[in-house]
């Protein structure tokens, strides 16, 4: 983070966090700030914080949790999606130009946050992994920005209660996220709904595509195997988001050690930072990003620490509408659609 930038946040965030106590030694904003932002970046522990900052271990704890609420309550109006007709319809430019997949909104993907057990909690956060961890439910566009973020259902919840019972989800499933109008992506194909892109462990909707089954288990017909690569040379921008923001804020290196409500804002600060800091400062950390963000390779993202991926979120069955959809983007990717590089890419397989 520029020093620029570190000024523009103390700006935003400064008079919700400013301290007004009778004595002299009050903490300054700027001492907030920075403390907050060394604990999200260095994975340091609280008590870490306090003594290189000479802060009672008390108050870490509060003053952390606090400029967290703000930053999120700050920062998300400024630089999320509010789900709005006129925003959606910005996002599938990018992705055709980047990813060459039409009428894409944004890749979806979930991550367990890894935290130490929370007092009296039993096992409500223990996931089939043997951690206890809460669920992040994220989207991106094509340039690793969150667009939409579900965050704080517990490790255990049902695989398919995940999706469904998030806010998220239920937008997909109602179709009510205020997704522009149906458009024709070539003059034979017919109106095609904009759709977000996600893998396996999401159900296959109108407005979610998920790849056609049996990878690494048969062999797919040409064309479908054309359409899962295609779909997962789109969705990887999910994982590279993810992967980006663990290597800036590195709290998410190792299990978070903290209450259920201080994880649950800790996870909101970090995505809101990690857009705000792309957007001032021109895709910042992209290139310092130690994946490899734009070549060929395996959409499979490496669990790094506190961030471990999710699987199944939702069921095997689908409606004729949404089967209909992923039929017709087959058929264009194999056709008026079709690129080079997925031949070449097919045959190294």
């Amino acid at each position: 983070m520029s020093a620029s930038t570190f000024e523009e946040l103390v700006c935003l965030v400064g008079p919700k966090i400013k301290r007004f106590p009778s004595r002299p030694d009050i903490i300054s904003v700027g001492e907030i700030l920075t403390a907050t932002l060394r604990y999200l970046a260095s994975g340091e522990s609280m008590m870490s914080i306090t003594y290189g900052f000479r802060i009672g271990k008390a108050t870490v704890s509060k003053l952390i949790l606090q400029c967290c609420e703000v930053l999120w309550d700050t920062l998300n109006q400024k630089v999320l999606v509010v789900p709005d007709t006129f925003k959606w319809a910005q996002l599938p430019v990018d992705f055709e130009r980047i990813c060459q997949v039409p009428n894409c909104i944004g890749s979806i993907d979930g991550k367990h946050i890894i935290h130490q057990a929370f007092a009296n909690s039993g096992s409500e956060h223990y996931n089939y992994k043997g951690s206890h961890s809460n669920i992040l439910l994220a989207m991106c566009d094509a340039k690793y920005n969150f667009t939409l973020v579900d965050i704080g259902a517990a490790g255990r919840c049902s695989d398919g209660g995940v999706f469904s019972n998030s806010e998220m989800g239920k937008g997909f499933i109602h179709n009510n996220l205020n997704f522009p109008a149906d458009k024709e992506i070539h003059e034979n194909s017919g109106p095609i709904p904009y759709y977000a892109l996600g893998d396996e462990a999401f159900p296959l909707l109108s407005n979610l595509m998920h790849p056609y089954p049996g990878r690494g288990k048969r062999k797919l017909p040409l064309k479908e195997s054309i359409f899962n690569y295609r779909l997962s040379r789109g969705r990887r921008t999910i994982e590279n988001t993810f992967g980006l923001m663990a290597s800036k804020w590195r709290i998410f290196r190792k299990p978070i050690i903290a209450g259920h409500k201080t994880v649950n804002t800790i996870t909101k600060a970090a995505v809101v930072l990690h857009n705000f800091v792309k957007l001032s400062e021109n895709n910042a950390g992209v290139r310092y990003y130690s994946g490899t963000l734009d070549t060929e390779q395996s959409n499979q993202w490496e669990p790094q620490g506190a961030l471990e991926p999710v699987h199944r979120l939702g069921t095997n069955t689908y409606t004729a509408d949404a089967k209909a959809i992923r039929d017709k983007l087959k058929d264009y990717f194999s056709a008026e659609g079709a690129t080079l590089f997925q031949y070449e890419r097919l045959i190294n397989l």
